[in-house]
């Protein structure tokens, strides 16, 4: 991993040092990856709601998780980051929020879990390889590569493979296929939206803005965001008329994209934004088992080969870290 400069160069030293594992960044990473899908899970069980609605509700629950933590920052003496940087923060996270989770859970109701996490993980893989290089400066390692491309080898089987999905897809919108474009470009897009808050979480971070603070901006600019748009869009009396069950799921997926971004955070301040995204695409594995095992979705031979493709890339990348 490639220093960025003079002044990041001990705060990059003493986060290596400090860990507690010379694999936590790894750890964190795929445990990202696992907690996401699971909340990726929920988000489905929601995507007759508004996605704007959703994606405020699950700002909330994430909020209300990550103010305890900030708190004890706080009382700590950690402060908050200087203005141009929480400033920088607070704007990714408009992108991160507005053009990556409404995308998402849009996504989700017009193509489906099987397609929309792979989709999604693709624009986000790219974009984040693309920005940490050009303004991160950071160093794409051979391995590194290699896991990039068979990664993205994998997500593109895994896609082809979601044949029970893409049937449903194309009976639903037999008389508006622009519906089944305008589904994957967002799934894309929210990638690529997602690739850019990581790179300036990194940015952030690596400059002495604690993970409470950066976290807990995200949040709640998604929250204050979402919530006046939800308000906007459907008022207040189609926000009580969701379902309670349909609340609990938000919720939920709330929750665990809590403890999902908190783990992501931390693999980002350890290791590269490559590094970070490529064990987070182990989401496109997951999420193609949870289709089989959670909701039926028939096993293929593009599934198999799609999650063995995955485990490959991240065998490599893991060797290449090491």
């Amino acid at each position: 991993m490639k220093q960025l400069s003079t002044a990041a160069a001990p705060l990059l030293s003493n986060a290596v040092l400090h860990s507690p594992h010379p694999w936590w960044g790894t750890f964190c990473g795929l445990f990202s990856a696992v907690v996401y899908t699971v909340a990726n899970g929920f988000l489905r069980a929601v995507t007759d709601s508004d996605p704007i609605w959703v994606s405020a509700m699950k700002a909330l629950s994430t909020a209300a998780c990550l103010a305890p933590w900030l708190v004890l920052s706080l009382r700590r003496g950690d402060g908050f980051p200087p203005v141009k940087i929480w400033l920088m923060i607070a704007a990714s996270s408009l992108v991160g929020q507005l053009g990556g989770n409404i995308s998402f859970q849009y996504a989700l109701g017009q193509i489906g879990l099987a397609l929309t996490v792979p989709l999604s993980l693709g624009g986000m893989i790219v974009g984040a390889t693309v920005l940490s290089r050009l303004f991160l400066h950071e160093r794409v390692s051979v391995a590194s590569a290699i896991a990039v491309g068979i990664l993205l080898m994998a997500i593109a089987v895994l896609s082809l493979g979601a044949e029970e999905a893409r049937a449903m897809v194309l009976q639903k919108v037999s008389a508006n296929h622009w519906q089944l474009t305008l589904g994957v470009t967002t799934a894309c897009l929210s990638g690529v939206a997602y690739s850019v808050l990581n790179v300036v979480i990194r940015h952030a971070v690596q400059r002495g803005a604690t993970l409470p603070a950066t976290l807990m901006t995200v949040s709640m600019v998604g929250l204050i965001a979402l919530g006046m748009l939800a308000l906007r869009k459907i008022g207040v009396a189609g926000m009580l008329q969701t379902a309670q069950l349909d609340l609990v799921w938000m919720l939920a997926a709330g929750v665990c994209n809590a403890a999902a971004f908190v783990a992501l955070t931390r693999c980002l301040q350890l290791t590269s934004v490559v590094y970070a995204n490529v064990l987070n695409a182990a989401q496109a594995a997951l999420a193609a088992l949870a289709g089989v095992l959670v909701f039926n979705e028939p096993a293929s031979v593009a599934l198999t080969a799609g999650v063995g493709l995955t485990i490959l890339g991240l065998t490599v990348l893991t060797r290449g870290k090491r």
